[in-house]
Formats: structure tokens, sequence, C-alpha cells
């Protein structure tokens, strides 16, 4: 059975009108506002502070962690603000996932930075621990004062365990990669 809408439109149409809608919303309630600018200097000094601290003797293996997180990152988020359980009123740019300074620099920043710095299980375990609980009880409820993050159906202690496992599980997996490839070297 067709709905209606597809009777008038076809798919491609629906998504350019919903891309024009997004796009002119952004332009009327996004751009230039005070918590745009704030997630623009915050993706800028992220980006720019990480590059002046990262290892680039360990490039390689700190961008491929910091990539899987990426990834890990805007799939949980596009999941999360798909089902409805958060929302983000402001968008650094407007055809992009929605939290792009943190799910494409502060966050990730964060975690390749525990990655490079704590190189023990022990050590990375924990940082991980403090840098789950400053994300979850301090940072999250400042953006929701801020404006920038909404809760909707979630709560802030939902996603300790995930930041946690999201850590721990990307470590294992490029331990495994980097294991795999100095075998196959030598």
């Amino acid at each position: 059975m067709q709905s209606a809408i597809s009777d008038v439109f076809s798919g491609e149409e629906v998504q350019w009108q919903l891309t024009v809608s997004r796009f002119d919303e952004w332009m009327r309630n996004d751009v230039f506002h005070l918590q745009w600018w704030f997630l623009l200097v915050l993706f800028i000094i992220s980006a720019y502070f990480w590059w002046k601290t990262l290892d680039k003797s360990r490039l390689n293996e700190i961008v491929l962690y910091t990539s899987i997180i990426t990834i890990i990152t805007l799939i949980l988020d596009e999941l999360g603000e798909e089902l409805t359980l958060w929302d983000y009123p402001y968008d650094l740019f407007p055809l992009f996932p929605p939290l792009t300074a943190i799910d494409l620099a502060s966050l990730p920043m964060v975690y390749s930075l525990i990655y490079q710095y704590f190189g023990t299980w022990k050590k990375f375990i924990t940082a991980t621990i403090i840098m789950a609980a400053i994300f979850c009880f301090i940072l999250e409820p400042l953006f929701v004062l801020g404006g920038i993050y909404q809760m909707l159906k979630w709560k802030s202690y939902f996603g300790f365990p995930i930041y946690i496992f999201m850590a721990i599980g990307t470590k294992v997996l490029v331990n495994i990669i980097y294991s795999v490839s100095s075998k196959s070297q030598g």
C-alpha cells in the first residue's frame, strides 16, 4: 500500500524538500546564534588542541582509534536522535550529523588523548571512567542548560557505560588490528 505522500511526490522529491526545509530552518534559527558560535569555537579548538598534542610518531594507530570512535559516535548519535531519545536544537552544519562539534572533534579527541597518554589497561580504564563521568554528569547537563542538547527520553547516566564500553572495545579492536598487522609483516 502506498501512502498519499508517495502518490504525490517521489522519494527523491520528498528527500529534497526535507533537505531544503532543514537548510532554511538552519539559516533562520541556528546559524550565527550564540550556541552556533559556541559549537564552532569548540570544534576549532578541539581539532587544533588535538593536532598540537598528538603523538605524531603513533599517527596511524591514534588516527585509527579516533576514526573508529568517531564512526561509533556518529552512529549512536544518529540512532539516538532518530529514536527521539535526545535532540540538538542547534546544528553547526545543516546537512551534516547533528552535533558535529562534539561528534567529529571534542569527543573523539578526548578519547584519543586518553588512548595516547594512558598506555596501561589500568590507567586507560581509570581515565576512561573519569572522562565518562565528566561527560555524563557535568558536560551533558551543562549542554542542556545552555540549550545545545535536549534529553527527551534519555538520562545522563544511561550513557555512562556506553562511553566506557566504546573506549575499551575500540582499544581492543585497534590492538587486534595492530597484532594481525605485525604478524603479517614479520
